[in-house]
C-alpha cells in the first residue's frame, strides 16, 4: 500500500504515529515533500473533425465526472444542433469514432487538470446550448474552451485562447499546448 501525503506537517504526524503505534521510526519518502507537484484530478479531451466547416474543421469536447469513475460527459455544437451524451471512456471513443457529423471524427488530445467542477462545467454547457450558434465567435470552438474553463476552476486552462476568429482545425493543431499529443480514433 502507498500512501501520499499532502504537507510536512502531516507527514510529521504520520511518522510520530507509526513510531508510537509500532515503535519503528520511519524516514518520508521524497513523495511526501510539499514541494511535490500536486496529484492532478480532472481530465479533458478535444476531439477534431477535420472535414468539418468545408474543411476548416469541427470539435467537440469531453470532461471526466469529479466523482472518481470512468463517466465522462461528452458533446458538440454543431450550426444547426447540439448533442450530449455520457458513457465510460470506452463508449465515449467509440460514439466520436462512429459518429457522422461534420464528415467525422478522426482524433483527440486531452489534458490532465487540477481541478475538476463538473457541475461548472454542465452549467457553461447548458448555457451554450442555449445561446444562438455563431460562426465567428460563439460555436464548437469556443464553446468547447468555455466548457473546458470552467471545468478547471483553479485557472490552470485560463491561458487557452478564446477561439474566436480560428479555424478548428488550426485550434487543435497548434493552440493545445501541453495537451497529450494527437491519438487516432
Amino acid at each position: 500500500m502507498r500512501i501520499r501525503y499532502r504537507g510536512t506537517a502531516t507527514v510529521a504526524l504520520a511518522a510520530l504515529t507509526a513510531t508510537f503505534t509500532t515503535g519503528i521510526a520511519f524516514a518520508p519518502s521524497a513523495t511526501a515533500d510539499a514541494r511535490s507537484t500536486p496529484a492532478t484530478s480532472g481530465r479533458v479531451c478535444m476531439f477534431d473533425a477535420p472535414k468539418g466547416a468545408l474543411s476548416l474543421g469541427h470539435v467537440a469536447w469531453a470532461f471526466r465526472w469529479s466523482d472518481g469513475s470512468d463517466t465522462w460527459d461528452y458533446g458538440a455544437t454543431l450550426a444547426n444542433s447540439n448533442w450530449e451524451k455520457h458513457g465510460t471512456e470506452q463508449q465515449m471513443l467509440h460514439d466520436f469514432a462512429t459518429a457522422t457529423d461534420s464528415g467525422g471524427y478522426q482524433s483527440y488530445r486531452c489534458k490532465d487538470t487540477a481541478a475538476d467542477d463538473q457541475s461548472a462545467a454542465e452549467s457553461a454547457v447548458t448555457a451554450g446550448f442555449a445561446r444562438a450558434y455563431n460562426l465567428v465567435d460563439d460555436n464548437c470552438l469556443t464553446r468547447s474552451i468555455e466548457i473546458f474553463k470552467a471545468y478547471d476552476g483553479s485557472g490552470g486552462l485560463n491561458s487557452l485562447p478564446d477561439g474566436k476568429f480560428l479555424f478548428p482545425n488550426a485550434y487543435f493543431n497548434y493552440d493545445l499546448s501541453g495537451w497529450d499529443a494527437s491519438k487516432s480514433l
